[in-house]
């Protein structure tokens, strides 16, 4: 299959005029996120009926003719676990698919692994072997290498052959609504990545966050929300802002100097078991972040992933054999059907409310097979 490598606007537009006709175009990104919070893109490949392109994005200007081509609904991208190629989408074009079909996630409702690599898949689908030494090279340094430029086309030569197996099979399966559901969850996470409301609840996310009482998860909250907006200004990771075990050190005896209206910039300073040197450079910024009560936000420990009951470890228990054993029954890979944290999620829910509330990753297909089963367990003394 032919490789040819685009790195100007006119031959791009030309080429995103001529996709348009296309149903299926298989995408790929190479790019870097070592030290930066936003990755790096530092090329696109995609594969039609024809041939491979490798779009140079560091020579690239005008993206509208590829933004117009993804978000028209005639046009669905195949591509292999593809969340982070879709976060840098929205954080590199603006944009994202609109119709998307996941190899990876099809061969999980095909049983064939729930995270198989796309060379595992290759080979077992086509038999053919995919080389994998340049997963590390350096995407962003130029002139890519002859080697880089085929492992790169590599990536995207063989997923329309894949994507037209699994959907067959998925197809005699009567799985075909399942997996569009699926391809649409993913849109609609990768949409939320930027939106600020999000960032409200990531307190939740962290370790031992349970450990807390209610005044020290409004002050974790508060500063995640404001560590995100920090990652997103410097464009470094979360960790390299400040560490989750720094957050919760920080948290307990924060909100005990709030209470008593004695928080101070030295307090904040000299609070033990923190990284000195974070605390000497954002100890004022803390100090009015905290003391600005529009900064504050409801927080629900009903969220927190605090260790379960006994009772509630039982029903994990049964919950995820019933969900194993009716994955098992369709022949899909059990992880899809009922992951761990999910069915968590779900019983805390549950011991929450008092009823299965079926939202998230249940709300669908997952509802409508396990709904009886995991009634049935959570209605058990």
């Amino acid at each position: 299959m032919p490789i040819e490598y685009i790195d100007d606007d006119a031959t791009l537009s030309a080429l995103c005029a001529q996709w348009s006709h296309e149903e299926f175009l298989a995408v790929d990104t190479e790019f870097e996120r070592t030290s930066t919070f936003y990755a790096r893109i530092g090329l696109l490949q995609i594969a039609d009926s024809k041939g491979c392109y490798l779009v140079d994005p560091l020579c690239i200007e005008d993206w509208s003719p590829f933004k117009a081509l993804i978000s028209s609904p005639s046009c669905t991208l195949v591509m292999h676990s593809c969340s982070e190629d879709l976060n840098l989408f929205q954080t590199f074009l603006g944009c994202l698919p609109v119709s998307l079909f996941d190899t990876q996630l099809a061969a999980a409702f095909l049983g064939i692994g729930f995270s198989i690599s796309y060379q595992g898949l290759v080979e077992q689908l086509l038999g053919v072997e995919v080389a994998k030494d340049e997963t590390r090279s350096d995407w962003i340094k130029r002139p890519l290498s002859e080697k880089q430029k085929l492992y790169a086309a590599t990536d995207v030569r063989y997923l329309l052959q894949i994507r037209e197996i699994l959907s067959e099979q998925i197809q005699l399966k009567g799985m075909t609504d399942w997996m569009q559901a699926e391809c649409d969850q993913q849109l609609a996470i990768a949409q939320k990545t930027e939106q600020e409301s999000n960032w409200q609840t990531y307190y939740t996310g962290v370790s031992n966050a349970w450990r807390l009482d209610n005044g020290g998860l409004e002050v974790l909250q508060q500063l995640c929300v404001w560590r995100e907006q920090k990652a997103r200004q410097r464009n470094k990771p979360r960790s390299w802002i400040v560490k989750d075990n720094d957050l919760l050190s920080l948290c307990a005896e924060i909100a005990e100097a709030t209470n008593s209206d004695s928080l101070s910039i030295d307090i904040i300073k000299n609070i033990e078991g923190v990284d000195r040197r974070f605390l000497s450079r954002s100890a004022e910024e803390l100090f009015l972040l905290l003391n600005n009560p529009a900064n504050r936000g409801e927080v629900d420990p009903g969220l927190l992933n605090k260790p379960l009951s006994t009772s509630l470890r039982k029903k994990l228990k049964l919950s995820k054999q019933a969900a194993n054993n009716k994955a098992e029954e369709l022949g899909m890979s059990p992880e899809l059907l009922g992951r761990k944290k999910y069915l968590v999620d779900l019983l805390r829910d549950y011991e929450k409310h008092g009823a299965l509330r079926w939202s998230g990753e249940f709300a669908g297909w997952r509802r409508e097979l396990l709904e009886s089963e995991l009634t049935a367990i959570l209605g058990e003394d």
